[in-house]
């Protein structure tokens, strides 16, 4: 298999989701990463995890944003571990940490620290608010991005609580963002033969996410309807206790809704004929549409929508994505063998590249914590002895079982 990104080398010293998920596209693309962990390990390998699972240090986020990865597990608090870092990032093409800003410099990973030895490093910092700023020493979470950007403000419950996104909404997406800035930063390289800082943070990733909103115009006012209500584009209850989403906005899609159900004479209704006032009556008409919706199954509803051209969808649990007809015809979730922890099931990448093969399943499994220490100790020129005192003194650690 081919694949772009053969022969480059990665780095990965983040944990959690915004870097190893930035990581693992690039590792999906062929990239070389080598994921390094302090002795106890990546944080995400110890969270969201079951008694299965423990017994091997994983978890289900671990397995999925770390796979095609080999794992050193070392202590960078010591001078020996600081060096073997900065071996690694020697012959490295990109370095990948996440570190409140100021802090990589106590263990002299700054960029100007590894870049006089590798001026083709491209040097990647994530942060929770930017590198500086009054708030940049803050820790960040993505709960805490969601609220400090205002994307808490656009989900709430009635009575004005704040609902979270159940997602990692900046770091799921800022894995992406992240993985552009590198294939840009490696880009930029071929022409100049240098390498460079790039500076990722969860701040400003969930304002990316906002883009629609967030814009602001000299003498507007106005501003996109956030967590106000919209008939035309909401979810429904079926007399199967399914629930189908619909979204209404052209003038076709309205007059075929009224088709679908049996409200026709609403289609030039001039409380309804316009969007601008079919927003503006949202209310009465929610207040019709739950009243028919649930009077017939949901596959009625979709047949029938589909029929319309309008677009709809089931509301599936995720469980049922794995049987989904879609999903599987486009090879949007693999499924390999995992030597500890059996079958193990993700989503590959969100696009297909004419000139490569699909990528159908991972080239290497989620590694164990340390597993490739020694490999990739001795790859750096250390000799058994070596190796071995470095383990007796927990500067490394290395597990195989």
């Amino acid at each position: 298999m081919t694949l772009p990104l053969q022969g480059i080398k990665v780095i990965d010293m983040s944990q959690v989701y915004f870097g190893p998920g930035g990581a693992v596209y690039l590792a999906d693309q062929g990239a070389d990463v080598i994921k390094i962990e302090t002795i106890r390990g990546d944080a995400m390998r110890h969270r969201y995890t079951t008694p299965y699972l423990t017994q091997w240090n994983m978890s289900k986020p671990f397995l999925s944003l770390n796979r095609n990865k080999k794992s050193i597990s070392l202590d960078i608090r010591t001078d020996e571990g600081k060096k073997i870092v900065s071996q690694l990032c020697e012959t490295a093409d990109v370095f990948i940490l996440n570190m409140r800003p100021g802090t990589e410099k106590q263990f002299e990973l700054d960029f100007e620290s590894l870049s006089k030895s590798n001026p083709k490093l491209i040097y990647v910092s994530i942060s929770g608010f930017g590198s500086e700023g009054p708030d940049a020493s803050l820790p960040g979470y993505d709960i805490v991005l969601q609220a400090k950007s205002g994307v808490l403000s656009l989900r709430k419950f009635p009575d004005g609580t704040p609902v979270p996104y159940p997602i990692m909404f900046s770091d799921m997406s800022g894995c992406m963002s992240l993985s552009y800035s590198v294939m840009l930063a490696l880009w930029e390289r071929e022409k100049t033969g240098k390498g460079q800082k790039i500076e990722c943070s969860l701040f400003n990733q969930a304002l990316a996410m906002q883009m629609q909103q967030l814009i602001w115009i000299e003498n507007d006012q106005g501003s996109l309807p956030g967590n106000a209500p919209s008939a035309m584009a909401s979810c429904y209850e079926c007399f199967d206790d399914k629930w189908i989403a619909i979204v209404v906005m052209e003038s076709n899609q309205w007059a075929g809704l009224c088709r679908v159900l049996d409200i026709e004479h609403l289609i030039d209704d001039p409380d309804y004929s316009s969007y601008e006032n079919r927003v503006k009556n949202a209310s009465d008409l929610a207040e019709l549409f739950r009243a028919i919706f649930p009077t017939k199954n949901s596959d009625y509803w979709i047949d029938k929508l589909n029929y319309e051209g309008i677009p709809c969808s089931i509301v599936q649990e995720r469980d049922d994505l794995l049987d989904d007809a879609q999903v599987i015809t486009n090879k949007m979730i693999a499924t390999d063998i995992h030597p500890k922890v059996g079958n193990v099931s993700y989503v590959m990448p969100p696009f297909k590249m004419s000139q490569h093969d699909y990528i159908e399943s991972a080239r290497l499994p989620a590694p164990l914590l340390g597993e490739h220490t020694k490999e990739i100790l001795k790859d750096l020129g250390y000799h058994d002895e070596e190796i071995q005192s470095f383990l007796d003194r927990n500067i490394v650690n290395e597990n195989i079982e």
